[in-house]
């Protein structure tokens, strides 16, 4: 039955195993030098935290303000959102 067939299944896969030890062990080894590697590529660049902005008019957005613009990452609120709304719809000149 079932029971057969998978025992006899499991014990050849358990046969191959031991036979082919090399590339058993690559197996399990390969993917836990990933993760050490990742784990070392993220503390030897940590995160930056940046503290927060008060909150000032910043005017009409002209393209002298757009040259030297940096974007930056902020948290979904509802002020990101109406400002994001705000630069959405302003009228920007062609070319920019």
């Amino acid at each position: 039955g079932v029971w057969r067939q998978t025992r006899a299944l499991l014990f050849k896969n358990c046969l191959i195993k031991c036979r082919t030890k090399k590339s058993s062990v690559q197996e399990v080894l390969f993917p836990l030098f990933f993760l050490f590697w990742l784990i070392l590529m993220s503390m030897m660049h940590p995160q930056r935290q940046y503290g927060e902005v008060a909150n000032t008019n910043l005017g009409t957005l002209d393209t002298s303000m757009l040259v030297n613009f940096v974007i930056g990452y902020t948290p979904p609120t509802r002020m990101a959102r109406e400002i994001m709304k705000k630069v959405a719809f302003d009228n920007f000149e062609d070319g920019i």
